[in-house]
């Protein structure tokens, strides 16, 4: 998750937010909400994750006499997609956590991906990334099955059997609907577009975390992951993606046989 360099899957999103919601009634001493999360239950290890985490990404705070108390405005509580945005915020905009560093890589490369196994992806992230960074693995599979679980909240794509499909077209979408900078209803230049999509999803293509593993963006060829959201999103009539001869700041979309969209684009429209 996010807020642990050590994922596992029983910290997972609605754990989290309950946790949130419950003290939303008022403080309460950790044992009572370890109680809430995880009753009738002698050994209170999974509610103890939960917690945890929940305090390690700051939306709750534990006193000197361990009571817990809400940490974060009430209102992104309430409300699911306020309360996810407020997490990705925490995630990805925070160079310190192995979480958006790891997504930055799965999201950089290749439709490849679609195939590799937990191990697999663990190990080449070991070999290709942590090496740098320090000499032990820092995911190891289970990591990565709690890791799936939350890129899929995200909206960076989906499960499928044990594998992962990296689509981010929801965590765009998602963005979109809280975006108050980008015209509507008019195209505007896919340069534009591209330099808010870095500054809001740092994971993604020209973001901050992305650009360590992207060697393609520099000459304006986007990921795999990426032509795959906004083709989906143009689908969906969420945007309009555009090609204009003649126009020379041209960005390209990896090759998909018979969608309507070639692989060139220079404007993009997003809907009101």
């Amino acid at each position: 998750m996010p807020f642990h360099n050590r994922m596992i899957n029983m910290q997972t999103p609605g754990r989290v937010q309950a946790v949130c919601k419950f003290l939303l009634l008022g403080s309460y001493p950790v044992e009572k909400v370890k109680e809430f999360v995880q009753p009738n239950s002698a050994e209170k290890n999974q509610a103890q994750e939960v917690i945890t985490l929940a305090k390690n990404g700051g939306l709750i705070r534990v006193d000197k006499q361990d009571i817990a108390h809400l940490n974060i405005p009430e209102e992104d509580v309430r409300d699911n997609k306020r309360f996810e945005h407020y997490l990705a915020l925490k995630a990805f905009h925070n160079t310190d956590f192995i979480f958006g560093r790891f997504s930055a890589w799965v999201m950089s490369r290749s439709e490849k991906v679609i195939n590799e196994t937990k191990e697999e992806l663990a190990e080449r992230f070991f070999n290709e990334v942590t090496k740098k960074y320090q000499a032990t693995n820092e995911f190891n599979k289970d990591n990565i099955i709690a890791w799936m679980t939350w890129a899929n909240y995200f909206g960076l794509g989906h499960t499928m059997g044990t594998k992962f499909v990296t689509n981010p077209s929801r965590r765009i979408q998602r963005l979109l609907e809280n975006d108050r900078e980008l015209q509507r209803n008019e195209f505007i230049s896919f340069k534009k577009f591209m330099k808010w999509l870095g500054e809001n999803c740092p994971e993604l293509d020209g973001g901050k975390l992305n650009l360590e593993f992207n060697e393609q963006f520099a000459s304006q060829q986007l990921s795999f992951a990426l032509s795959l959201g906004l083709r989906t999103l143009h689908d969906l009539k969420v945007i309009t993606l555009k090609n204009t001869r003649d126009v020379e700041d041209i960005w390209y979309l990896q090759d998909i046989p018979l969608h309507e969209m070639p692989n060139q684009v220079t404007e993009i429209m997003v809907k009101g």
